[in-house]
This record gives C-alpha cells, sequence and structure tokens, in this order.
C-alpha cells in the first residue's frame, strides 16, 4: 500500500502570505513529500515576484509529472493567478481575493496595480475561507466565489484568519489535489 506522503511524481508548491516565508504554519503542517516553498519578499519587489513564481514554476514543471499549488492569503492570490495561467490544481487557503484594497496601508502594491481574482479555472480549486470578525474578507468572498466551475470547491470555516493552521483539512485537500493514493 502506498501512503500519501509517498507519491513523489506530484510537487506541491505552496505561496506564503505577506510578511511571511516558508516557516508559516499553513506551510509546515504538510507532511507530504514533495513539497516545496520559496521565501520571497512582496514588499521588496512585488513585480519581481511574478517573474520568481513563473520561473520556479516553469522549472518545476519540466522537473515533476504534475504540480499542485497551494497558497495562503496573499500567497492564495499568487496560487489563483498561477494555476489559471498554466491551468493547474489549486488549494486557497484564506486567499486575498483583492490585494489592491485589502492591502491598501500595509503594502507598496496596492493602488498599483490591477489584480484580478480570476475564478474560471476548470481544473479542481478547492478554497478554505475562515470566517471572523473581518467581515470585508468573507463578504468580498461570497460575492466573488459565485458562478464557479464545478471543478471549484469552496468551504467557510468558523474559527478566525490566521489562528488556526487547520491542519486536518488542508492534509485531506492536499492528499485529494495531489491524487495521493491511501
Amino acid at each position: 500500500m502506498i501512503l500519501p506522503t509517498e507519491n513523489n511524481k506530484t510537487l506541491l508548491l505552496f505561496f506564503h502570505g505577506l510578511d511571511s516565508s516558508c516557516e508559516t504554519s499553513k506551510y509546515t503542517c504538510i507532511e507530504r513529500q514533495p513539497k516545496y516553498c520559496q521565501t520571497v519578499n512582496y514588499r521588496e519587489d512585488f513585480e519581481g515576484v511574478f517573474g520568481i513564481y513563473d520561473a520556479l514554476i516553469q522549472e518545476k514543471m519540466h522537473e515533476y509529472s504534475k504540480v499542485v499549488l497551494a497558497g495562503h492569503s496573499l500567497g492564495g492570490w499568487f496560487a489563483n493567478h498561477f494555476a489559471h495561467k498554466y491551468g493547474l490544481r489549486a488549494l486557497l487557503i484564506a486567499p486575498c481575493i483583492n490585494p489592491s484594497v485589502v492591502l491598501f496601508n500595509r503594502a507598496p502594491i496596492a493602488g498599483e496595480t490591477d489584480l484580478p481574482f480570476p475564478t474560471s479555472n476548470v481544473e479542481l480549486t478547492k478554497v478554505m475561507i475562515e470566517v471572523d470578525d473581518e467581515s470585508l474578507e468573507v463578504a468580498t468572498a461570497r460575492q466573488t466565489l459565485v458562478k464557479l466551475p464545478e471543478s471549484w470547491e469552496v468551504e467557510y470555516f468558523e474559527g478566525g484568519h490566521h489562528r488556526i493552521a487547520r491542519e486536518h483539512e488542508i492534509w485531506n485537500y492536499i492528499n485529494s489535489l495531489c491524487n495521493n493514493p491511501i
């Protein structure tokens, strides 16, 4: 029997959030291999991050037979962006749906670039929205994540953004997205 962590033909490529790194609990709770997270500084060179991630994805797509993207917060926005660009499966954990608005006073990218959140990827996409007192983000998610392709699954969780790693749910979603045999 092959355990989920032994599927080494599929790479999980993770995108961390703003002011985070590959040490984020959303990434470290994922015990499957192979996985990879490139630490970048979104504040230092936001436009340059697109090139870094694009080159990384192309490299990994040549190295592995399948690449699945996952991201948290602003990293969720990047995971969605590149999942659409390359037709890849994705897990979006509390994704930043509208970075230009949400990051207006927190990062230099706010207001400088139109950052749409497309929802037309036909590949399996799982979205975890954490419901808390930041009602603007939840309201934005409920307005944006409508009329989705059948391949999209959106689940709302009580418990608060950035507070809980949600290891069990993330593990289940990753296994599904990576087609890990049990």
